[in-house]
């Protein structure tokens, strides 16, 4: 025997969402719970809130779950109501919004929302109606966009991300500030969010930067004069690598010598021996060191580096 699947028109079935559908919906939530995978209980139709009404609040077993239903495709003004609800029903874990149709730039919206969120995980759910030959109509939910095990992976990443930016950010702010009591190498530049900082040391592409790892930091002579300077910048390289012995008897110990044969600059650095960004108890001390390093490496490599405008 063959089927005859018909899709129905929403309104044919609800005239209107909020008082037809959405109340439906509070009586027949298991269809959502069973097209979704998900466990939503004891939905209440539209909470009221201080200054509007949320169309279902329910719960689950991780907290507060709010819906919002909306006819025809997606539109900003109910992106912003569902915003809006979650921001103001305490303990929102799940945020769903029911469409008939989705604009591809709300499916990206709720993708990112599930990637920069902690606290909510959003779900875009499509709704259609269906009727198989003779029989009364029936509800069809479709997952659009929602959490996955990749979404929330990124949305972690990010996190830690921005957790690393802030973090480092606020070192070479203290950094920055600390180092102008002894020099003024670093004094007309701005903290960074990234793992170095640098300056001119007055040859183009030669620049006296600052890096920082978790647990490492160091001062170093960084050589890339751009796209194209390849040769010129291992020339250059290979010019200060001439005084090796004497640049290391001024500065008072061993460089890091690196050609980096592989990669278009190269680099000689001196690194610190007491932490990095990670452990802010340890800032004061990677500070004072980084910046006695850098003291030194300007002083041992200043004539150098002059000298190597004659080669360009």
């Amino acid at each position: 025997m063959v089927f005859k699947l018909t899709p129905v028109k929403i309104r044919d079935v609800w005239a209107t969402e909020d008082k037809a559908f959405t109340p439906w919906l509070v009586d027949n939530i298991d269809h959502l719970n069973d097209d979704i995978g998900l466990n939503i209980r004891d939905p209440q139709r539209e909470e009221k809130l201080v200054n509007f009404y949320v169309d279902i609040v329910a719960e689950d077993d991780q907290g507060k779950v709010i819906i919002e239903n909306q006819f025809n495709n997606s539109d900003h003004d109910h992106l912003g109501k569902l915003i809006t609800y979650l921001s103001n029903v305490a303990d929102t874990k799940k945020a769903i919004w029911i469409v008939e149709d989705a604009k591809a730039e709300h499916v990206r919206a709720v993708e990112w929302l599930n990637q920069n969120s902690e606290t909510c995980l959003f779900y875009l759910v499509k709704i259609q109606i269906f009727k198989v030959d003779n029989s009364p109509p029936a509800a069809r939910f479709d997952l659009i966009s929602g959490p996955d095990e990749e979404t929330i992976a990124i949305g972690k990443s990010k996190n830690e991300d921005s957790k690393r930016y802030d973090q480092r950010y606020r070192f070479w702010s203290l950094f920055i500030e600390k180092s102008k009591q002894k020099t003024n190498l670093y004094s007309n530049i701005s903290p960074g969010r990234y793992s170095w900082i640098g300056t001119s040391s007055g040859v183009r592409g030669v620049n006296i930067n600052c890096s920082v790892l978790k647990s490492k930091a160091q001062c170093e002579i960084y050589i890339d004069r751009g796209k194209g300077e390849d040769l010129t910048n291992k020339k250059l390289f290979n010019e200060l690598l001439k005084d090796k012995d004497e640049i290391e008897k001024n500065f008072g110990g061993e460089l890091i010598w690196e050609l980096l044969p592989n990669s278009r600059a190269s680099r000689i650095s001196a690194p610190t021996n007491v932490g990095g960004w990670e452990d802010e108890e340890s800032w004061e001390n990677v500070h004072s060191e980084l910046i006695e390093i850098c003291i030194k490496i300007e002083n041992c490599f200043s004539g150098k580096i002059k000298n190597l405008t004659s080669l360009l």
